[in-house]
Protein backbone atom coordinates (compact mmCIF):
# COMPACT_ATOMS: atom_id res chain seq x y z
CA UNK A 1 0.00 0.00 0.00
CA UNK A 2 2.80 2.58 0.71
CA UNK A 3 4.85 1.73 -2.34
CA UNK A 4 1.80 2.35 -4.64
CA UNK A 5 1.35 5.73 -2.81
CA UNK A 6 4.85 6.60 -3.04
CA UNK A 7 5.09 5.35 -7.11
CA UNK A 8 3.53 8.88 -8.53
CA UNK A 9 6.89 10.78 -6.67
CA UNK A 10 9.47 8.52 -7.51
CA UNK A 11 8.64 8.39 -10.89
CA UNK A 12 8.89 12.06 -11.17
CA UNK A 13 11.89 12.27 -9.21
CA UNK A 14 13.43 9.58 -11.89
CA UNK A 15 12.28 11.66 -14.42
CA UNK A 16 13.22 15.03 -13.15
CA UNK A 17 16.80 13.33 -12.30
CA UNK A 18 17.17 11.71 -16.24
CA UNK A 19 16.42 15.27 -17.49
CA UNK A 20 19.05 16.56 -15.30
CA UNK A 21 21.50 14.61 -16.20
CA UNK A 22 20.85 14.57 -19.95
CA UNK A 23 21.30 18.70 -19.78
CA UNK A 24 24.14 18.67 -16.93
CA UNK A 25 26.62 16.78 -19.35
CA UNK A 26 26.47 19.90 -21.95
CA UNK A 27 24.75 22.76 -19.57
CA UNK A 28 27.01 25.58 -18.53
CA UNK A 29 28.48 26.13 -15.17
CA UNK A 30 28.13 30.14 -15.39
CA UNK A 31 26.64 32.07 -12.64
CA UNK A 32 22.46 32.37 -12.71
CA UNK A 33 21.17 35.70 -12.18
CA UNK A 34 18.18 35.60 -9.29
CA UNK A 35 14.85 36.09 -10.42
CA UNK A 36 11.02 36.62 -9.58
CA UNK A 37 7.50 35.28 -11.78
CA UNK A 38 3.95 34.78 -11.84
CA UNK A 39 2.73 31.81 -13.28
CA UNK A 40 -0.89 29.72 -13.70
CA UNK A 41 -1.98 26.55 -14.90
CA UNK A 42 -3.43 22.99 -13.12
CA UNK A 43 -3.94 21.36 -9.90
CA UNK A 44 -4.08 17.68 -10.45
CA UNK A 45 -5.25 15.77 -7.31
CA UNK A 46 -3.26 12.46 -6.75
CA UNK A 47 -3.99 9.43 -4.78
CA UNK A 48 -6.37 8.83 -1.93
CA UNK A 49 -6.96 13.00 -2.80
CA UNK A 50 -8.43 11.98 -6.08
CA UNK A 51 -10.11 8.86 -5.11
CA UNK A 52 -13.65 8.73 -5.16
CA UNK A 53 -13.81 5.04 -3.17
CA UNK A 54 -16.56 5.10 -0.72
CA UNK A 55 -14.79 2.48 1.55
CA UNK A 56 -11.67 4.84 1.58
CA UNK A 57 -12.18 6.73 4.59
CA UNK A 58 -8.97 9.11 3.14
CA UNK A 59 -10.79 9.88 -0.25
CA UNK A 60 -11.42 12.92 -0.78
CA UNK A 61 -12.98 12.94 -4.22
CA UNK A 62 -10.79 16.03 -4.97
CA UNK A 63 -10.55 17.65 -8.82
CA UNK A 64 -8.43 18.76 -11.15
CA UNK A 65 -8.46 22.82 -10.56
CA UNK A 66 -6.75 25.99 -11.46
CA UNK A 67 -3.79 27.07 -9.58
CA UNK A 68 -1.82 30.24 -9.77
CA UNK A 69 0.83 32.00 -7.99
CA UNK A 70 4.19 33.91 -7.62
CA UNK A 71 7.14 32.06 -8.22
CA UNK A 72 11.35 33.01 -7.64
CA UNK A 73 14.58 32.07 -6.80
CA UNK A 74 17.70 34.07 -4.57
CA UNK A 75 21.01 32.64 -5.91
CA UNK A 76 24.06 32.85 -3.76
CA UNK A 77 26.78 30.90 -4.80
CA UNK A 78 26.87 30.39 -9.32
CA UNK A 79 24.13 28.19 -10.04
CA UNK A 80 22.40 26.97 -6.14
CA UNK A 81 20.22 29.26 -3.97
CA UNK A 82 17.06 29.31 -2.44
CA UNK A 83 14.00 28.95 -4.09
CA UNK A 84 10.08 29.77 -3.17
CA UNK A 85 6.45 29.47 -4.01
CA UNK A 86 3.38 30.93 -2.86
CA UNK A 87 0.34 29.94 -5.14
CA UNK A 88 -3.73 29.63 -4.41
CA UNK A 89 -5.18 26.17 -5.49
CA UNK A 90 -8.87 24.74 -6.05
CA UNK A 91 -9.68 20.80 -6.65
CA UNK A 92 -13.64 21.27 -7.03
CA UNK A 93 -16.59 20.33 -5.28
CA UNK A 94 -18.55 16.83 -4.77
CA UNK A 95 -20.04 16.76 -7.99
CA UNK A 96 -23.61 14.75 -8.72
CA UNK A 97 -22.10 11.51 -9.64
CA UNK A 98 -20.12 11.89 -5.72
CA UNK A 99 -23.27 12.30 -3.77
CA UNK A 100 -24.98 9.15 -5.43
CA UNK A 101 -21.43 7.10 -4.76
CA UNK A 102 -21.51 8.56 -1.00
CA UNK A 103 -25.37 8.34 -0.57
CA UNK A 104 -25.11 4.36 -1.99
CA UNK A 105 -22.25 3.85 0.26
CA UNK A 106 -24.42 5.08 3.43
CA UNK A 107 -27.34 3.13 2.13
CA UNK A 108 -25.67 -0.11 2.30
CA UNK A 109 -23.64 0.33 5.42
CA UNK A 110 -26.21 1.39 7.72
CA UNK A 111 -29.27 -1.05 5.66
CA UNK A 112 -31.31 2.23 5.26
CA UNK A 113 -33.99 2.09 2.92
CA UNK A 114 -32.36 5.49 1.43
CA UNK A 115 -30.12 7.91 2.03
CA UNK A 116 -29.99 12.06 0.97
CA UNK A 117 -26.46 13.31 0.80
CA UNK A 118 -26.44 17.27 0.75
CA UNK A 119 -22.93 18.71 -0.27
CA UNK A 120 -21.76 21.93 -0.05
CA UNK A 121 -18.05 23.98 0.06
CA UNK A 122 -14.86 23.44 -2.28
CA UNK A 123 -11.42 22.23 -1.53
CA UNK A 124 -9.21 25.89 -1.58
CA UNK A 125 -5.89 26.27 -0.16
CA UNK A 126 -2.74 28.05 -0.42
CA UNK A 127 0.99 26.80 -0.42
CA UNK A 128 3.60 28.21 0.85
CA UNK A 129 7.12 26.02 -0.10
CA UNK A 130 10.66 26.85 0.47
CA UNK A 131 13.67 25.06 -0.32
CA UNK A 132 17.44 25.04 -1.96
CA UNK A 133 17.40 24.92 -5.80
CA UNK A 134 19.73 24.34 -8.62
CA UNK A 135 19.61 25.30 -12.03
CA UNK A 136 21.71 24.53 -15.34
CA UNK A 137 22.11 26.56 -18.50
CA UNK A 138 22.15 25.45 -21.73
CA UNK A 139 22.12 28.08 -24.55
CA UNK A 140 18.90 29.82 -23.96
CA UNK A 141 17.43 27.71 -21.64
CA UNK A 142 17.74 27.55 -17.53
CA UNK A 143 16.70 23.73 -16.32
CA UNK A 144 15.69 24.63 -12.23
CA UNK A 145 15.26 21.43 -9.80
CA UNK A 146 14.16 22.66 -6.43
CA UNK A 147 13.28 20.10 -3.33
CA UNK A 148 10.78 21.94 -0.93
CA UNK A 149 8.79 22.49 2.68
CA UNK A 150 6.43 24.90 3.63
CA UNK A 151 2.85 24.83 5.36
CA UNK A 152 -0.39 24.87 3.43
CA UNK A 153 -3.25 26.92 4.09
CA UNK A 154 -6.73 25.01 4.05
CA UNK A 155 -9.36 27.53 3.84
CA UNK A 156 -11.79 25.12 3.19
CA UNK A 157 -13.03 21.63 1.98
CA UNK A 158 -16.49 20.03 1.27
CA UNK A 159 -19.35 20.01 3.63
CA UNK A 160 -21.84 17.02 3.56
CA UNK A 161 -24.94 16.21 5.36
CA UNK A 162 -26.53 12.92 5.57
CA UNK A 163 -30.20 12.09 6.35
CA UNK A 164 -30.93 8.32 6.76
CA UNK A 165 -34.04 6.81 6.11
CA UNK A 166 -35.25 3.42 8.10
CA UNK A 167 -32.16 3.03 10.68
CA UNK A 168 -33.61 3.53 14.44
CA UNK A 169 -29.98 4.29 15.81
CA UNK A 170 -29.15 7.04 13.95
CA UNK A 171 -32.53 9.24 13.08
CA UNK A 172 -30.52 12.77 13.08
CA UNK A 173 -28.87 14.43 10.32
CA UNK A 174 -25.12 13.47 10.62
CA UNK A 175 -21.99 15.88 8.97
CA UNK A 176 -18.68 15.89 7.87
CA UNK A 177 -17.50 19.42 8.30
CA UNK A 178 -15.81 21.95 6.07
CA UNK A 179 -12.20 22.22 7.82
CA UNK A 180 -9.76 25.01 7.69
CA UNK A 181 -6.35 24.41 9.14
CA UNK A 182 -2.34 25.13 8.47
CA UNK A 183 -0.65 22.17 7.71
CA UNK A 184 2.94 21.37 7.27
CA UNK A 185 3.06 20.65 3.48
CA UNK A 186 6.51 19.17 1.24
CA UNK A 187 7.51 18.62 -2.65
CA UNK A 188 9.53 19.45 -5.87
CA UNK A 189 9.65 21.97 -8.57
CA UNK A 190 10.94 21.14 -11.78
CA UNK A 191 10.96 24.02 -13.90
CA UNK A 192 12.29 25.07 -17.69
CA UNK A 193 13.63 29.09 -18.20
CA UNK A 194 13.15 30.13 -21.80
CA UNK A 195 14.88 33.52 -22.40
CA UNK A 196 12.73 35.74 -24.57
CA UNK A 197 15.22 38.69 -23.47
CA UNK A 198 18.00 39.62 -21.56
CA UNK A 199 16.08 39.49 -18.22
CA UNK A 200 12.29 37.87 -19.31
CA UNK A 201 11.83 34.26 -19.46
CA UNK A 202 9.04 32.44 -20.55
CA UNK A 203 8.51 29.99 -17.54
CA UNK A 204 7.13 26.19 -17.24
CA UNK A 205 7.08 24.38 -14.09
CA UNK A 206 5.99 20.84 -12.95
CA UNK A 207 5.38 20.79 -9.39
CA UNK A 208 4.37 18.23 -6.56
CA UNK A 209 2.82 18.75 -3.18
CA UNK A 210 1.96 16.35 -0.71
CA UNK A 211 0.78 17.09 3.04
CA UNK A 212 -1.18 15.07 5.81
CA UNK A 213 -4.00 17.74 5.27
CA UNK A 214 -6.51 18.88 7.86
CA UNK A 215 -8.31 17.34 10.48
CA UNK A 216 -12.61 16.61 9.71
CA UNK A 217 -14.87 16.93 12.40
CA UNK A 218 -17.91 14.94 12.18
CA UNK A 219 -21.06 15.96 13.93
CA UNK A 220 -24.30 14.17 15.46
CA UNK A 221 -23.06 10.48 14.72
CA UNK A 222 -24.39 8.04 17.51
CA UNK A 223 -22.81 5.11 15.55
CA UNK A 224 -19.81 4.57 13.70
CA UNK A 225 -21.21 2.69 11.28
CA UNK A 226 -20.30 3.66 7.66
CA UNK A 227 -18.03 6.01 6.27
CA UNK A 228 -16.43 8.30 8.35
CA UNK A 229 -13.40 10.69 7.67
CA UNK A 230 -11.15 12.45 10.39
CA UNK A 231 -8.33 13.97 8.68
CA UNK A 232 -8.04 14.72 4.78
CA UNK A 233 -4.74 14.09 3.14
CA UNK A 234 -3.86 16.63 0.17
CA UNK A 235 -1.89 14.83 -2.78
CA UNK A 236 -1.03 16.95 -6.47
CA UNK A 237 0.63 17.93 -8.95
CA UNK A 238 0.60 21.57 -10.90
CA UNK A 239 1.98 21.60 -14.28
CA UNK A 240 2.03 26.11 -14.64
CA UNK A 241 3.16 28.42 -17.94
CA UNK A 242 4.20 31.67 -16.44
CA UNK A 243 6.88 34.64 -17.06
CA UNK A 244 9.94 34.99 -14.82
CA UNK A 245 12.17 37.99 -14.70
CA UNK A 246 15.74 38.38 -13.73
CA UNK A 247 16.84 40.87 -10.82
Amino acid sequence: MYINKMKKPFTLLTIAIITLITFGAKAQDSPVKSYVGFFGGLSIPQGDFKSTNYDNNKAGFAKTGVTFGLDGAYYFHKNLGIGGTIAFHDQGELNSTDVNTLAAGYTSSFSADQTTVTAVDRYHYWSALLGPQYSFTYGKFIIDLRASAGILKVSSTPSSQMELSGVTDQTKIFSQQSASATVFGYGGNLGIRFKLSDNVFLHLRGAYINSQGPAITNDNRTTDIGRIVTRQPITSIQTTLGLSFSL
